[in-house]
């Protein structure tokens, strides 16, 4: 009796995509490659049709990606240690637990919303923040210690402050984000208050 393989579902073609995405984002696929392989990503049936469009590319591993947000929220749940925020074609809100002292935000024609505004004192994280066509936004509360070392490519990086925010300047003790990572045609925005 012979074997079936199994049909990938919607998610893992987004997954795929995602990987697509983030390549082009690197420079390490042009544009009219990641066009050609996002059509064969999204007419495949099975994993063995994807691998492919994956296969000399990181985080493709010969195979669909390892398995991202790609789903909206309504709350913001925790979000484990060292587990990196990533959405495709969304929106996702997350209060990433930062006790390793890292965070990872990818926004792909999508939204991802961190809120740090629960930062302890002293505390000292580093957001890594990339986005292609989409936004990563950071909550931070006011008084908290900003070093934006990011770049931007045809996008944005900003700093919101509320009106009651304004004017608060940080203390020995308040906390420090330490933002990093690119944009692509795409927002990095951090909301103080």
């Amino acid at each position: 009796m012979s074997e079936v393989e199994l049909r990938i579902s919607d998610d893992d073609r987004d997954r795929a995509a995602a990987v697509l995405h983030t390549a082009v984002g690197e420079g390490r696929l042009t544009w009219v490659e990641h066009d050609e392989r996002l059509a064969a990503v999204y007419s495949a049936r099975t994993a063995s049709q994807l691998r492919p469009a994956l296969a000399d590319l990181p985080g493709g591993q010969g195979s669909a990606p390892a398995r991202t947000v790609t789903h909206p929220a309504t709350a913001s749940p925790v979000v484990s240690p060292g587990a990196p925020v990533r959405v495709t074609l969304g929106k996702v809100s997350r209060r990433p637990d930062v006790s390793g002292g890292r965070v990872e935000a990818e926004a792909v024609l999508g939204a991802v919303v961190l809120d740090l505004r629960d930062l302890a004192a002293h505390a000292v994280v580093d957001v890594v923040a990339n986005s292609l066509l989409g936004k990563v936004e950071v909550h931070v509360s006011p008084g908290t210690r900003l070093v934006d070392a990011g770049t931007a490519a045809l996008g944005k990086r900003s700093v919101v402050e509320r009106r009651s925010a304004r004017g608060v300047l940080p203390r020995p003790d308040s906390p420090t984000v330490r933002l990093s990572g690119h944009s692509v045609l795409g927002h990095v925005r951090v909301h103080v208050g």
